[in-house]
């Protein structure tokens, strides 16, 4: 692993979960932010590390323009690559990043789609629980973004320029296709609620399918609805509507169902009770090396996951004409 700062924590837990993965090295710029980990060896030079590890992957785990050089570095030793999200700075860098590893794997560490409760509800809609969906509604809450300094986890989002959509809302992008197909975007506008920042905190996203249409309504300056005391582990509500009922998700990961006709009652299931929102980053990486044991495609190979990106691309473009 490269990159040992604020979420990698949560990605070491997972890898350390893993009976049939070592996490051999650890490689970052500040050796104690590697060595608080207590696992693998500590590097401060990512060449150093893949030369003396030999490793069957790298999990980059860095900021977005760290991710070129990186990946180039672990694909030109034959090495496959797990690479967190943002993918990269701008679509034309991810394609080099695509392009620079051809000859390894190479997925994208989109940890959203695998939190239990969407793989569930993918399940649910795809039995039929509530028909044909025609309409969803996503509202994304993180009541981070008027602190005093606002991220105090990850203080960089102050200066990115682009923001919202770019770090957080692509995560609703993505899970959107997942669920529903493939998307475009009909209309965005975007606001700068808290003036100290670089980039958007506020952003509406309408979307459109051949037969569904929906809302992403997101923004880090405001409390999640219906979240009881310290629970927020979903970051987020949703609301599908079917031809045969409506599907809610609140954001302790609780599924509720109203057949149409019939009485609203919830959906009995095992809500995960340890990892990262939902087990995600474990489902995640779990898929990751199912995919490079077996061989199948991963979900979020670089070229699907170029898809989600062109979306962020469009809703900045309709935003700049609001």
């Amino acid at each position: 692993m490269v990159g040992c700062g604020f979420f990698s924590q949560f990605q070491v837990a997972a890898w350390r979960r893993m009976p049939d993965v070592e996490l051999a090295g650890l490689c970052d710029a500040d050796p104690a932010k590697a060595a608080r980990f207590g696992v693998g060896r500590v590097y401060t030079d990512l060449a150093a590390m893949l030369d003396a590890e030999k490793p069957d992957f790298l999990d980059i785990v860095t900021r977005p323009e760290q991710h070129l050089p990186m990946a180039r570095m672990a694909a030109d030793r034959g090495i496959h690559v797990l690479c967190q999200k943002p993918f990269a700075p701008s679509m034309e860098e991810a394609k080099e990043i695509a392009e620079a590893c051809r000859g390894v794997r190479l997925m994208v560490n989109e940890n959203w789609r695998f939190q239990a409760w969407y793989r569930e509800i993918k399940q649910l809609l795809d039995a039929g629980a509530i028909g044909e969906p025609f309409a969803f509604r996503f509202v994304h809450r993180a009541n981070d973004g008027l602190l005093d300094p606002p991220y105090p986890s990850q203080p960089y989002f102050v200066s990115y320029p682009r923001f919202l959509i770019y770090e957080t809302l692509i995560h609703y992008l993505d899970t959107s296709r997942y669920l529903f197909g493939e998307l475009a975007v009909a209309d965005c506008v975007t606001r700068k609620v808290n003036p100290k920042i670089a980039g958007e905190d506020l952003a509406l996203i309408t979307l459109r399918g051949a037969k569904i249409a929906g809302l992403i309504d997101g923004n880090r300056c405001s409390p999640l609805d219906e979240a009881s005391p310290g629970e927020s582990h979903a970051m987020g509500n949703l609301r599908i509507d079917g031809r045969g009922g409506t599907l809610w998700l609140d954001a302790g990961g609780r599924i509720v169902i109203e057949p149409r006709g019939g009485s609203r009652i919830e959906h009995r299931w095992e809500i995960p009770a340890v990892g990262y929102r939902g087990d995600s980053c474990y489902n995640t990486q779990r898929h990751f090396v199912d995919c490079l044991v077996s061989g199948a495609e991963f979900e979020t190979y670089a070229g699907d996951y170029l898809r989600s990106m062109q979306l962020v691309e469009d809703c900045y473009r309709l935003a700049a004409i609001d």
